[in-house]
């Protein structure tokens, strides 16, 4: 053992022996002993040895450590390999346990104390019933686990004993069956325990060393405390002795004053537990707890404990009241003690303490209690200056005084009286005296704002009212002295004192209302009443002769006529001085400061005789006062107060009337807030007279439609709202009020968020009103039919309208209410009939349902055309707003099977056909005006409305199927094939566009219906006589939409075939100049018979088939005939050529030369001047033909006559293409579907052409800048390969003509105007990428794939043309500001490949940040010198800082790893042509290094150049690493120059390595070895450089000097000349 330990050892035993003797009793042994408390900190620890398992020994060695996370972790390990057993825990680690818990159970970390009794009840659960035996060493700290101060231990230790013991019983057997070693622990921990026993003072500070013994102690006396009191009488009996030596002992009733609160309040606590359960054993003890609680406590700090103790203290008194007379013994009084404990106040002790208090002194022996005046004075005086104690809480001042006359009465029953008489005067009367007239002298007795009942219980105190009969007379004459001496008008305090006049008044008032109340009788009364009359008297004089100015004196009388208004008047002589003042003077005085004090007077005479003359003339004075402050206040005082009922003159005075009808108005515009009279307008008696009402509510509803006006007529109804809402529910009801609901609505959708706001709270306020009454939701759905069927600048949103017709379903009987609120039938059809009268667009030919039939439609002239139809603020006309509210309304709901089934087909046709119009106005901006704001909004709003729409057509269908299936009614008389016959005969019989729109409607709804239902065979036969009665039909559009409906069902059938083949064999004999009306009808309907339907098209016989193609194919190229003519051959050859691929022919050639002449002659694709005119549906027909043939070709055994027509007219078909391309550049096809498309197909074909065949870029620059995305695309491509291909040329011309290279001026001129980010404030990027700033970027591609093919001289003549126009500064600012630099928030490009670019992968602006970030990334790699060049001389401050690190992180690596690739592939190359070459180079892309090497007789020359992170923005670094041959001076020089080949050629590293191997090779050519050590570098590094004047040899300098030296002579080694070494 070490001395340390010896000595550390010899500490603890010392410290554990003098800790055992300073408790009762003696020591158990001599000498150095070990304590046998299992708390105490030298307990010996557990016998290990017994442990099978070497890791639990270390987790027990663990738990004996000091460090309380060491403990914690190893409880928390033996938690788990408690809870991993399979079996019950072993016998020694059990033992082992039982004897570490007692003393862990109390360690100061909380978290050890929780794991502690957390493992206690996982071991117990494992050892079973073997933990029995342990029960008693354990017990006693179990269960004081309870009771410990942190609440997640004591919730530890309750789920501990619940996973044991399961039931309250249980538990409760346990404290019967193990009283005893629970009492042994506790009474040991509380007897010979101390702090010092507890901690070692060498490792646990005193402070934490007492919380620990507290700890202990507090849970001891409450686990005591729970057996006295959970125990049964006869269980408690059987360790009596032991309870009555515990109480016995002096210590613990010295923890009464220890200086743990803690430890105080179990105390307290137990011995109350005692006096209910051991009551004699409490007296047999009196003698100590006296000594205790009465001797020490009563003067101690109880801070946290005072409650606790007070209870304790009332309680014992009222058991054994002798504890404060036979078994006090102390030398300071009981009565001393009592007064110091009363005036500690509460010490922060609820306020049911000073009850307590009261208990005490109630309970005092008489002995006790002071008998003379003095002592009671200074008993009360104590107890005063412990209630106002600045640590007393404020919430206990009004209990505390109460307490305190409570006291003072009870005391002052014994003295005479007067000793009472000077006992209330001098400590109760200042109570009474500062309530009324506070005093900053008398600030010791002010009561909280609260405290009035206690002034009043003070009143009625004792002798009190005798007292008050002498004194309260001088209280009135000092309130009138107050209001002689108020400060003047002029003065600054003028208003606080007025005001503290008033206040005074009423506490007066008050207290005289309080006193004549309880006691109308009362003595006071007398007294009362002449203190008021003489307050009234001077009051009066003073308001009057100081013309109302001091207000505080009209409040005074206000106050007394308010709370003692009987007793007042009771007076005759103040009544008469009051009622002349009402009648006389109040008039005069209401534009006085006095006013509001004055209208209380007069109205305090509602009931007189003379108060009508009197308020009228007092509001005639108002009137006609000018306008001021004090007008409105006097005005809004005239006005009737709340209590009194029928007041009826406001509303009865035209005068009145008219001028709040002014005031309204002048509020409207803003010229006064509502805030000035909104008294007047919303009293709760009756101001206004109905007639009055209605206007200013009509004016404040029409004022909200005006802009100007609207937010000031929203305040008005906020505050009508919110003071007032009934006054509007009479004129809800009302015609005009459904005028203001819309009007509120169509407010509520305003842009600024703060009307919108406050317009939705009013209309909120509205609906509440609204809620009750049919009356009121009449002017509801008169909101919703308007606002559907009117559409105009003010109508509400739909959107609205749906949230209100919800709104209403669910308040009502949905099946009842739904009819009232959807627009009726005839309404949403004289909405559709402007739109049903417009014919289709022939542009959209190929992509509605009934295809060419759009060319069949005759022109309806009507005056009533969609342009002329009203609209909202949105462009939306009414038959689309009610198209978006039924579909709305109606989607996800159960409302559709509560209408009617005949008002449901109605619905159902309507949202039909609103569907088509919608479609056409979505694929064509301006097919029908449907709508005519054509944006992103519009447009989200359309697709929502087909969607709703679909949807809402589906479900019909879907419930008409289910009744044909589930009906024999229906299946008899409602088929699916007699309701399609019903519903396509309903068209009109003129080929009209109402017949269009109707036909293609329903043909839509039938081929749904048999999608939904199913088709039945059985039904074939009628429908083929269906058909043969529809072909008589005089409307082709019926039959068209016929076979569009039966589409399918007549793919089998034989009357469609027959009717297929009558239609060819009319056509092929047909003559195009004289039949066009006809050949268009037929040829229409045959391709709707023919699409989709091959069968039908290989039952027409090959020899009919060739001549029907053979007739048709010069009409395509018929310039006569019209473009719909030749649309529809196109689409009907395009369906039959495959039948006849086998044909040989000329026909081939001819279908080709036709198209390749149509496409270069046509000029225009846009709608002509006539509807059928539009180029559009015949370029498209025609593209789709020409992809036709090029399938053909493609063929397994394509027909040789085609394939050469093909081959011959190749270059005829680039052409045509070419000229499609340009003609498309002056149209947007954004809004233009058909375009689109045909610009997509366009570009598909085009870009299949052989480069070889396609003009010069020249002509097709322009077309990247067109409003087609595709077509700009497929402009580029083309430009794109033409560029790649021709660079090869241009360097050789370059080269051989000796020129230098330009770039396109065409191209040039494409990225001359840069966009900037303002420019683009206004672009949508919500659908893609702007077109022109697409375009920009691709001119840039085109420009770096320019410089990505050319040579070395091409690529330096590209990159200066640059620089001399400028052209790069453009596009590097607008980067930038794009991406954030200019900002200093730059994007995160890291999710982008910036080393490529694939368009429309991304949404539109994070694809902009990618195509940016690529140009920059070209930038870095063709013109670096330009792009720092723009860097260095950026006047930005945040892109300078900003964009060195950004292209670091996300641009340089990529750029350097492809500097690094071109360096690579070079070197290769070099290797390749001169294997043999002493020149290498090696590259570390990690490093961003390369090193090249030039090996000189097996020395190496080396150079290295590094590259920055922010390369190429920061310059190449060229380091010598191995100098060979030259001198330092030449050697430097070298890697100047080659540093400099790469900072100013354009950052090229090849140029860099370039140089320095021509300077090295340079700087070797010529030379020979030295003759004396035969190598060309000598040891020195250098090359042979003395030579002899005579043989002309070369030598090295250091070989010279050592020949000489060695040879002791000067001459040439070889021919022995004298050497001339300098």
């Amino acid at each position: 053992m070490s001395k340390r330990q010896a000595k550390s050892q010899a500490s603890s035993s010392r410290a554990a022996f003098g800790a055992a003797t300073t408790g009762f009793g003696t020591p158990s042994s001599f000498g150095f002993s070990i304590s046998s408390s299992p708390l105490s900190y030298v307990t010996e620890p557990p016998d290990l040895s017994s442990i099978s398992d070497p890791n639990v020994v270390v987790y027990f060695r663990n738990l004996s450590k000091k460090d309380s996370t060491t403990k914690a972790k190893a409880l928390e390990d033996l938690q788990a390999y408690i809870s991993a057993l399979d079996e019950p825990v072993e016998e020694a680690v059990l033992e082992a346990w039982i004897k570490a818990f007692p003393r862990t159970s109390i360690d100061n970390s909380r978290r050890v104390r929780q794991l502690a009794f957390t493992l206690q009840g996982a071991i117990c659960v494992s050892a079973g019933k073997r933990v029995a035996k342990y029960m008693p060493k354990a017990v006693g700290a179990w269960l004081s686990g309870l009771y410990d101060t942190d609440r997640a231990t004591v919730k530890a230790t309750q789920d501990s004993l619940r996973q044991v013991f399961s039931t309250v019983e249980k538990l409760q057997n346990v404290r019967r069956a193990y009283q005893q070693p629970i009492l042994e622990y506790c009474r040991d921990a509380i007897s010979n325990e101390t702090a010092l026993t507890l901690s070692d003072e060498r490792t646990v500070s005193p402070d934490d060393a007492e919380a620990k013994y507290g700890r202990v102690i507090s849970a001891c006396i409450a686990v005591i405390g729970s057996l006295l009191t959970e125990l049964r009488p006869e269980d408690l009996a059987k360790c009596q002795s032991d309870y009555e030596t515990l109480l016995g002992t002096d210590k613990i009733w010295t923890f009464a004053t220890n200086s743990d609160a803690s430890v105080r309040r179990s105390l307290h606590r137990f011995l109350r537990t005692c006096l209910s359960t051991q009551p004699e054993s409490v007296e047999k003890n009196l003698d100590a707890i006296s000594k205790a609680y009465l001797s020490n406590a009563l003067n101690s700090d109880q801070a946290g404990s005072s409650y606790e103790y007070a209870n304790t203290l009332a309680q014992l008194t009222a058991r054994f009241p002798m504890v404060w007379t036979d078994h006090y013994s102390s030398k300071t009084s009981v009565t001393k003690r009592l007064r110091q404990f009363l005036k500690r106040g509460s010490q922060s002790s609820p306020r049911e303490f000073w009850e307590q208090v009261k208990c005490i002194v109630e309970s005092l022996p008489k002995d006790v209690i002071p008998d003379t005046a003095a002592d009671v004075a200074e008993t009360l005086s104590a107890m005063r200056g412990g209630i106002i104690r600045k640590e007393e809480p404020r919430t206990n001042i009004p209990v505390a005084f109460s307490v305190y006359l409570d006291t003072a009465d009870h005391l002052c029953t014994t003295l005479p009286d007067d000793d009472k008489h000077r006992i209330m005067t001098e400590l109760i009367l200042p109570i009474i005296q500062q309530y009324i007239r506070p005093d900053p002298e008398l600030s010791q007795w002010t009561l909280p704002p609260n405290g009035s009942d206690i002034v009043c219980k003070a009143m009625a105190l004792g002798c009190m009212p005798a007292i008050l009969h002498t004194e309260w007379p001088q209280y009135a004459a000092n309130l009138v002295q107050d209001i002689k001496t108020s400060a003047p008008e002029q003065a600054k305090d003028h208003d606080k004192s007025q005001k503290a006049l008033i206040d005074q008044a009423a506490r007066l008032a008050k207290l005289q209302e309080y006193s004549l109340n309880k006691d109308p009788s009362s003595q006071l009364r007398d007294t009362f009443l002449k203190a008021s009359a003489s307050i009234v008297k001077e009051a009066l004089e003073v308001l009057k002769g100081r013309n109302g100015k001091p207000y505080g004196a009209a409040g005074v009388i206000a106050e007394l006529l308010r709370r003692n208004k009987s007793l007042v008047l009771s007076d005759p002589r103040t009544k008469e001085q009051l009622s002349r003042f009402a009648q006389d003077d109040v008039p005069q005085l209401l534009l006085s400061p006095s006013a509001t004090h004055c209208t209380e007077i007069l109205f305090s005479f509602c009931e007189s005789p003379f108060f009508k003359d009197a308020w009228i003339s007092s509001l005639k004075t108002v009137l006609h006062a000018p306008e001021s402050t004090r007008k409105m206040t006097a005005l809004e005082s005239i006005m009737a107060p709340a209590e009194i009922q029928s007041f009826d003159l406001a509303s009865s005075d035209p005068e009145l009337q008219n001028y709040i009808k002014t005031k309204v108005a002048a509020a409207l515009v803003g010229e006064v807030t509502w805030d000035s009279f909104d008294r007047i307008l919303y009293s709760a008696s009756k101001t206004m007279s109905s007639a009055t009402t209605d206007d200013i509510l009509s004016n404040m509803a029409d004022a909200l439609s005006l802009s100007d006006q609207s937010p000031n007529a929203l305040r008005g109804f906020h505050h009508v709202v919110k003071q007032n809402p009934s006054f509007l529910k009479p004129f809800l009801s009302s015609p005009k009020g459904s005028n203001l609901l819309a009007q509120l609505l169509s407010v509520s959708e305003s842009s600024s968020d703060d009307i919108t706001q406050e317009a939705s709270a009013v209309y909120s306020s509205l609906q509440a009103l609204l809620a009750t009454g049919s009356g009121s939701k009449q002017s509801m759905y008169d909101v919703i039919h308007q606002g559907l069927l009117n559409a105009s600048k003010n109508s509400i949103s739909v959107e609205t309208l749906v949230d209100l017709a919800k709104d209403l379903l669910n308040s009502v009987d949905a099946k009842e209410e739904i009819g009232k609120i959807l627009p009726s039938t005839d309404e949403w059809n004289s909405a559709l009939l402007p739109f049903l009268r417009t014919p289709p667009r022939s542009s959209l030919a190929f992509s509605n349902p009934l295809e060419g039939a759009v060319y069949m439609v005759k022109h309806d002239i009507t005056p009533n055309r969609p342009q002329s139809v009203p609209r909202d603020t949105e462009g939306y006309s009414a038959a689309f707003r009610i198209g978006q509210f039924v579909t709305k309304l109606l989607k996800d709901t159960d409302l559709l099977a509560k209408i009617p089934f005949e008002t449901r087909h109605g619905l159902l046709e309507n949202v039909a056909v609103t569907f088509q119009l919608a479609d056409d106005n979505l694929g064509l901006a301006g097919a029908n005006n449907l709508w005519v704001d054509y944006n992103a909004e519009s447009e989200a709003d359309a697709i929502a409305l087909m969607d709703e729409a679909q949807a809402f057509i589906t479900r019909h269908l879907k419930e008409l199927s289910s009744n044909w299936t589930h009906s024999s009614q229906y299946q008899n008389q409602h088929s699916l094939l007699s309701w399609a016959m019903d519903v396509l005969l309903r068209c009109p019989e003129e080929a009209l566009p109402k017949a269009y729109w109707l036909s293609r409607t329903h043909s839509v709804l039938i081929s749904s219906m048999i999608e939904v239902h199913g088709w039945n065979s059985d039904y074939n036969a009628d429908m083929q006589e269906k058909l043969k009665q529809f072909r008589k039909l005089p409307n082709p559009l019926v039959l068209a939409g016929f076979l569009a409906a039966f589409k399918e069902p007549l793919a089998t059938s034989r009357a469609c075939e027959r009717m297929c083949n009558e239609f060819v064999a009319d056509l092929t004999y047909s003559d195009i100049e004289q039949k066009q009306e006809k050949i268009l009808q037929q040829l229409v309907l045959l391709n709707i018979i023919l699409y989709g339907q091959d069968e039908i098209g290989r039952s027409i016989a090959k020899p009919r088939l060739v001549s029907f193609v053979k007739h048709i194919v010069p009409w395509v190229q018929d310039t006569a005939a019209p473009l719909s003519i030749r649309a529809e051959v196109c689409r009907t050859l395009t369906v039959l050529l495959p039948f006849m691929a086998d044909i040989y022919d000329s026909l081939w050639g001819n279908l080709l030369e036709a198209l390749s002449e149509s496409w270069s002659k046509t000029e225009k694709l846009q709608d002509g001047a006539k509807e059928a005119d539009s180029g559009i549906p015949f370029v498209h027909a025609s593209l789709k033909l020409y992809a036709q043939l090029r399938t053909l070709t493609e063929g397994e055994d394509p027909n040789d006559d085609l394939v050469d027509a093909w081959k011959e007219s190749e270059e005829t078909i680039a052409q045509g293409l070419v000229n499609l391309l340009k003609r498309t550049q002056h149209f947007p096809d954004e809004y233009h579907q058909p375009l689109k498309v045909v610009n997509e197909v366009l570009a598909r074909q085009t870009a299949k052409v052989p480069l070889k065949y396609l003009e010069s870029a020249e002509d097709l620059y322009p077309l990247l800048y067109v409003d087609s995305q595709p077509v700009q695309q497929t402009a580029f491509k083309i430009l794109q390969k033409q560029i790649a291909a021709a660079q090869e040329q241009i360097s050789i011309d370059v080269v051989i003509e000796k020129t230098t290279a330009r770039l396109p001026e065409e191209l040039l001129s494409l990225i001359l105007e840069a966009p900037t980010v303002a420019a683009l404030a206004e672009a949508n990027f919500e659908r893609s990428m702007p077109l022109p700033l697409r375009g920009y970027f691709f001119s840039w591609f085109l420009v770096f794939e320019h410089l990505e093919h050319s040579s070395y001289k091409v690529k330096s003549d590209y990159v200066e043309q640059l620089k001399e126009g400028d052209y790069a500064p453009g596009l590097l600012n607008f980067m930038f500001d794009f991406l954030g630099h200019t900002h200093n928030k730059p994007a995160d490009v890291s999710k982008f490949d910036v080393t490529t670019y694939t368009p429309d992968v991304e949404p539109p602006r994070q694809d902009t940040q990618w195509i940016l970030a690529h140009l920059y990334f070209l930038c870095l790699r063709h013109i670096p010198s330009l792009t720092k060049s723009w860097w260095i001389d950026c006047k930005s401050r945040p892109v300078v800082v900003s964009l060195e690190g950004w292209t670091e992180k996300y641009i340089s690596p990529p750029v350097i790893s492809a500097a690094l690739e071109t360096v690579s592939t070079w070197a290769k190359s070099q290797e390749v042509s001169d294997p043999d070459s002493p020149f290498t180079i090696k590259i570390s892309p990690r490093a961003r290094e390369l090193t090249a090497s030039y090996i000189v007789d097996d020395q190496t020359m080396t150079m290295r150049i590094s590259l920055p992170p922010s390369f190429p923005l920061s310059n190449a670094l060229v380091e010598g690493l191995s100098r060979v041959a030259v001198d330092e001076k030449k050697w430097q020089s070298w890697l100047r120059i080659s540093q400099g080949a790469i900072t100013f050629a354009n950052g090229n590293l090849v140029d860099g390595l370039t140089t320095f191997k021509r300077n090295v090779e340079g700087a070797l050519k010529g030379q020979t070895e030295c003759a004396i050590c035969y190598s060309i570098v000598g040891p020195d590094k250098r090359v042979p450089e003395k030579r002899c004047s005579t043989c002309k040899n070369l030598f090295h300098g250091g070989c010279l000097f050592k020949w000489f030296k060695t040879s002791s002579s000067s001459s040439c080694p070889l021919c022995r000349n004298s050497f001339h070494y300098a």
